[in-house]
């Protein structure tokens, strides 16, 4: 569902480009010039020299922000081995290579595609259809990058999905990944501009509690969880494993073969 307030901005006051149209049509949202813009609009998607990108229409607000699986912080983290970070911890990655990995929040991506560096094959669903165009046109724009990069965004897949109908069966993913992305402490999402732009698009979702629980029916292995580390742990069971960070957590539940 898209958001109310939501615009696609137009490049310029010309006619509209083919991949504007396309996607106007795909999200049912007006096509609109910047002299068009109400005091209603919220948020602007557009396309930008870096890709498409989303904006928040209000003053002192963050720039575009806009995925891209070439970033150089991105790309310096997933040079370090992953089984030696916590998330290849969490994940098990020292112990099973090439695990089938099922992102469920998938957000911005950036761990599905640290996990598709290590040799993962993961599956990508994203609720929001704003955040899967921003994550589709990211991977359409990696695939054309020269390897390692381009041989990584090919063993991800992404669905815009809600995991909880998302009908799959059990046992398929060796692992469900959840980040439900939004910390308690709002500083340390307004230091962030992807977590601050997604917080405000999406706001906060109260089914955490499902979302494990659904989890714990689908993975092979194992479910791991990414919290703030001063987070409260998720309704349900407890986990089985913690890997603690200096900002961030994994709870680790495992579910049959570790």
């Amino acid at each position: 569902m898209t958001v109310p307030g939501t615009v696609l901005l137009l490049q310029a006051a010309e006619l509209a480009t083919e991949a504007e149209i396309k996607l106007a049509t795909r999200l049912g949202l007006p096509l609109v010039t910047a002299e068009q813009l109400s005091n209603e609009a919220e948020f602007c998607l557009h396309f930008t020299g870096a890709g498409l990108s989303l904006s928040i229409l209000e003053d002192k607000a963050p720039g575009p922000f806009t995925i891209d699986f070439n970033s150089p912080k991105l790309l310096r983290r997933s040079g370090d081995a992953l089984q030696k970070q916590l998330l290849g911890k969490a994940l098990g990655l020292n112990r099973h290579q090439g695990q089938s990995v099922l992102d469920a929040t998938a957000g911005t991506g950036s761990d599905a595609f640290l996990m598709a560096m290590a040799g993962c094959s993961v599956t990508l669903l994203e609720r929001s259809e704003i955040v899967a165009e921003l994550l589709s046109d990211a991977l359409q724009r990696a695939a054309q990058s020269p390897a390692p990069v381009s041989t990584a965004v090919s063993r991800m897949q992404l669905y815009c999905e809600d995991f909880l109908s998302f009908n799959q069966e059990t046992g398929q993913y060796d692992v469900v990944y959840l980040d439900p992305m939004f910390p308690e402490d709002s500083r340390s999402a307004r230091s962030q501009k992807a977590m601050y732009v997604l917080q405000r698009l999406l706001g906060k979702a109260d089914d955490d509690e499902q979302l494990l629980l659904r989890g714990l029916t689908l993975a092979k292995r194992r479910v791991v969880v990414k919290r703030n580390r001063r987070s409260p742990l998720m309704p349900g069971p407890e986990p089985d494993i913690q890997f603690k960070g200096s900002s961030s957590r994994y709870d680790v539940y495992l579910t049959g073969l570790s």
